[in-house]
């Protein structure tokens, strides 16, 4: 992840972010197909509810969120996007506490506390990084 996220800042992309997003996925599920061919039991038929399932989350849990993913990636800096991943399972725990009703232990909480205050931290270090006095536009025009 980190390595994709410091490569689409590198490498412009010929292609619209959401065809890169595709190739991306597909890509990853290629290289995984052959691992779950050998190690996982055959799937059982899917039902209507079960290939609904698997649109929402084809469409809208990898290839929107990973459009908007590289869309805000070609926007900040790399730096100030790797911190961002470490939300995620924070999400994913706040949704599961808020719509499922689940439990936070004190020590998940703790951890939950703590990622937080690691990516504010993080991106509050990247936001206020000092500049270097010759850098200003004014030293640029006087002579040395």
């Amino acid at each position: 992840m980190a390595f994709g996220t410091v490569l689409t800042r590198r490498w412009v992309s010929p292609v619209s972010n959401l065809a890169l997003t595709a190739w991306q996925l597909t890509a990853g599920g290629i290289l995984l197909a052959p691992v779950v061919l050998v190690f996982e039991p055959a799937l059982p038929v899917p039902t209507a509810t079960n290939v609904l399932g698997m649109a929402y989350l084809g469409l809208i849990g990898a290839a929107f969120t990973y459009l908007l993913w590289f869309r805000g990636l070609a926007r900040i800096e790399p730096s100030a996007a790797s911190s961002l991943g470490f939300l995620s399972p924070v999400t994913a725990t706040l949704l599961g506490w808020l719509a499922l009703g689940q439990s936070l232990t004190p020590a998940q909480a703790f951890g939950f506390a703590m990622v937080l205050a690691s990516v504010w931290l993080s991106q509050r270090t990247i936001s206020v990084r000092p500049t270097r006095p010759d850098a200003s536009p004014e030293h640029a025009s006087r002579p040395a």
